[in-house]
C-alpha cells in the first residue's frame, strides 16, 4: 500500500509539474524521489512507472482535448514512424528521464550517507 501511495503521489507531481513547468520537472522529481526513498528496492521501479503514467496522462488528456491523431501523422509522416511508436517513444522519454535521475540520486544518497 505504501509504494501505491508513493506511485501516485510522484505521478501526480510530474503531472502538475510538467504542466506548470514543463519537461525538466521529470527528472528533477525522479532525483528526488530517489534521494528520498534510497533506502527501498522500489525505488527505480517507482520512478520509472511515474514518469510513464504521468506522461501517459497527460498525452490522454491532449488527445480528449485536441486533435492530436492529426498532429501524430504529420509528425510520424515526417520522421517515417507510426503515429503509435512516437506515442510510445514519448512515454518512454518520460519513464527514463525519471528512473536515471531516481537511480543516479539513490546511488549518491547510498555513498553519503551509508545505512
Amino acid at each position: 500500500m505504501k509504494w501505491l501511495m508513493q506511485l501516485v503521489a510522484l505521478t501526480l507531481v510530474i503531472i502538475a509539474g510538467t504542466w506548470f513547468a514543463g519537461w525538466w520537472v521529470v527528472p528533477l522529481a525522479g532525483a528526488a524521489f530517489g534521494a528520498w526513498t534510497s533506502a527501498t528496492r522500489t525505488t527505480v521501479l517507482t520512478a520509472t512507472l511515474a514518469g510513464a503514467l504521468g506522461w501517459g496522462a497527460l498525452l490522454a488528456f491532449d488527445a480528449y482535448a485536441g486533435p492530436v491523431g492529426r498532429l501524430l501523422d504529420v509528425f510520424g509522416s515526417l520522421f517515417r514512424l507510426p503515429s503509435g511508436a512516437l506515442v510510445v517513444l514519448t512515454v518512454a522519454y518520460a519513464a527514463l528521464l525519471c528512473a536515471s535521475a531516481a537511480a543516479v540520486s539513490r546511488g549518491i544518497r547510498r555513498l553519503l550517507a551509508p545505512a
